[in-house]
């Protein structure tokens, strides 16, 4: 039989390894937590992809990356057209849609090692590494077919969608807010070359 001795000593045990049980499961939890407000601070909460700050991240690395492996690599800005006017004449809602429906096109056409970020409130961005300026281009025309062959139904409407693009190679020895300036003057010359034609809403049939 157990002394008293030998019995405390069990019960003591037990309670240690009990009370080191919960505080590993209270710091997996604690770290989940973590993982989880770092994924959501990231994260636009519209279109579930990365919001600007984790988009700044990425480019950061990616050029970091670039940089030491002297690599290719180009970024698109997108920026739907008339968007305010959607916002306004149909609400928030809609635009919403808008934007889900554009964020899902961009991430179908895309390859998984591409980013595609939400950056603003009608801006996109798009991070092609080991992509050279003409294969760039080739893949923006085929986002800018399907973008202007797509259209969003809402309430007994069928809203266009229309965008302007700028793309930009990463230049050697530039910074991540110097290539970004590049690529949204390249977007507004575009911008402003095709001007911001958006059919007018139809009604669905």
């Amino acid at each position: 039989m157990e002394n008293a001795g030998a019995r405390g000593f069990k019960r003591l045990l037990e309670e240690a390894l009990s009370a080191a049980f919960e505080a590993r499961r209270a710091l997996h939890a604690a770290e989940k937590k973590i993982a989880l407000l770092e994924h959501q601070a990231l994260t636009d909460p519209v279109t579930g992809l990365l919001n600007r700050r984790g988009f700044e991240q990425a480019l950061q690395t990616a050029m970091a990356r670039m940089q030491r492996f002297d690599e290719k690599g180009v970024l698109v800005v997108v920026d739907l057209d008339k968007f305010k006017t959607i916002n306004d004449t149909m609400g928030h809602q809609a635009g919403d849609r808008v934007l889900e429906t554009v964020g899902a096109i961009l991430t179908r056409h895309t390859r998984d090692t591409d980013i595609v970020a939400r950056i603003g409130g009608d801006e996109f961005a798009l991070i092609l590494p080991e992509a050279d300026a003409v294969g760039a281009k080739r893949r923006v025309k085929i986002l800018d077919r399907m973008m202007n062959l797509t259209t969003v139904p809402w309430r007994g409407t069928e809203i266009p969608l229309r965008a302007s693009f700028g793309t930009v190679p990463y230049g050697n020895g530039e910074t991540p807010t110097e290539l970004f300036s590049r690529a949204d003057r390249a977007m507004y010359d575009n911008k402003k070359s095709r001007g911001e034609s958006l059919p007018a809403l139809s009604c669905v049939r």
